[in-house]
């Protein structure tokens, strides 16, 4: 009875051993499939960013990335809206003639709408500098203060053109069909802003990215891109196309 009782014991703990090994073997199965789904949707995303230009807004593509399956589809926005830093830039492409509707400062956020007017950093809700390029290069600037700082800064007082859906501001502005680009910094404060217009083209594009392994394991990615513009310092970058004579 002893000895049976010692097998019985023993054959319990080897059981046990054996159960929880092939659990470990599953769980480490399951990781590394659920990676590899990872891994093939970001490859789907990587493939969308590279082919924007040629893709067709609302169509499915696919892939194979290391024996995964994978579907993405890329989405886009004619209107730009998001919150940009102070002395961040906002880039928006033109497409023909349009008025801009733009938009700026959450009047509900303290930080954006201080309640002060100072021309100081972060003591005024958000002026903004405008710069408007053409297809040869030219530039015209504007600037809007949300608030009285005319007289500190000599730009334009929008005053109480209140905007919509809680922003505080609007201003619309009138661009050529030459023009090209439209970059808008704020500046004394961040700024929640939104540019719309009757024929922008696509600013924002969205996309999504399904893979699925062989055990059924699935990853799903989403990923939002503005289209692609130069970073807030080259505004103050001089360029030429000859040789430039002091």
């Amino acid at each position: 009875m002893i000895v049976l009782l010692v097998v019985v014991v023993a054959l319990g703990f080897g059981l046990s051993i054996i159960s929880q090994s092939i659990t470990d073997t599953e769980i480490a199965g399951h990781s590394e499939e659920s990676a590899r789904a990872f891994n093939a949707a970001e490859a789907g995303i990587e493939d969308a960013l590279g082919n924007l230009s040629s893709l067709v807004i609302g169509d499915n593509y696919t892939l194979i990335k290391d024996g995964v399956d994978v579907t993405y589809s890329v989405s886009g926005d004619s209107f730009l809206e998001g919150v940009y830093s102070e002395n961040d830039t906002a880039t928006v492409v033109l497409d023909g003639a349009d008025t801009l509707t733009i938009e700026w400062v959450n009047s509900g956020n303290t930080q954006e709408n201080p309640g002060t007017c100072n021309g100081v950093s972060g003591g005024a809700p958000a002026s903004l500098l405008i710069t408007v390029i053409n297809n040869v290069n030219q530039i015209g600037r504007y600037g809007l203060n949300a608030c009285d700082l005319d007289s500190v800064n000599g730009m334009t007082r929008v005053g109480v053109s209140n905007g919509t859906e809680g922003y505080l501001r609007q201003y619309l502005l009138a661009v050529a069909a030459s023009d090209e680009l439209v970059k808008i910094r704020p500046i004394y404060n961040q700024a929640k802003i939104r540019v719309t217009g009757d024929t922008l083209p696509v600013q924002v594009y969205g996309i999504d990215s399904r893979a699925q392994s062989p055990t059924l394991e699935s990853k799903a990615i989403q990923v939002s891109r503005t289209v692609p513009a130069t970073p807030a310092i080259f505004d103050y970058v001089l360029f030429s196309g000859i040789n430039i004579v002091q």
